[in-house]
């Protein structure tokens, strides 16, 4: 293998060993798994076999099953990220899905999801409960739609972080390992409807025009890139 550790699949006692390896930083192996498998890579060799975005791992759903996870790995604010959008829940029992239907399905979620993180609700909770929440903001004369907003200001601030501390569309990639010939949808064909529904320009930057639209303005400050134009796409 690419690294001297006699461990095997099925090990629980040599697992155990890495792990405590690792939580240790007691051997050199276990010091740079300590920051994780990408630099554990970068030491190590092996790039191409490790799964991983924005340098965090792929968690339990394989995006070759899902293309709409493809596009929520890649687009996920912090990485490798099942949280920031889950449509396999949906797609792996109603798809393959159309481009169009990916890219609405993961920026909703990313959006609802923005706004239950804010409200500190559990991601199961909270869907269990949203039509209650739903009728309890009615009652407080709250239009539902000021939550779709509110999320989609949310996930544009953070935005507007990341590619602050310089994140681009070279980081809303997926990993060497996944290859996207086998999805679903032409996956850099749906990064740009993903954009262009977004209000970002092709690179991944928010728009001016999109920042004034949602009033975020104001957040950005002169180290924060901001893209004149939003991407339009020949069929939009």
């Amino acid at each position: 293998g690419l690294v001297d550790a006699d461990v095997r699949f099925g090990d629980a006692a040599g697992a155990r060993e890495l792990l405590e390896a690792v939580a240790t930083r007691s051997t050199p192996l276990g010091d740079a798994l300590a920051d994780g498998v990408d630099a554990a890579a970068r030491e190590y060799g092996g790039d191409e076999l490790v799964p991983t975005v924005k340098d965090m791992e792929l968690p339990a759903y394989d995006p070759r099953g899902a293309a709409s996870m493809a596009l929520a790995y890649a687009t996920s604010d912090r990485g490798g990220c099942h949280r920031r959008a889950r449509p396999v829940e949906e797609e792996a029992f109603d798809g393959p899905w159309s481009p169009d239907r990916v890219v609405r399905s993961v920026a909703a979620a990313q959006d609802t999801r923005s706004v239950r993180w804010s409200l500190v609700a559990d991601d199961f909770v909270g869907e269990v409960l949203a039509d209650d929440g739903a009728e309890w903001l009615d009652s407080v004369g709250a239009p539902y739609d000021d939550l779709d907003r509110t999320g989609e200001r949310i996930w544009n601030l953070v935005r507007l972080f990341n590619v602050r501390e310089g994140f681009d569309r070279t980081d809303d990639a997926l990993p060497e390992v996944v290859d996207s010939e086998e999805l679903s949808v032409e996956f850099e064909a749906t990064l740009d409807r993903y954009y262009a529904a977004r209000g970002w320009s092709e690179a991944g930057i928010p728009a001016r025009e999109t920042l004034d639209r949602l009033d975020l303005l104001e957040a950005v400050d002169e180290e924060t890139p901001v893209a004149s134009t939003p991407l339009t796409l020949d069929d939009d």
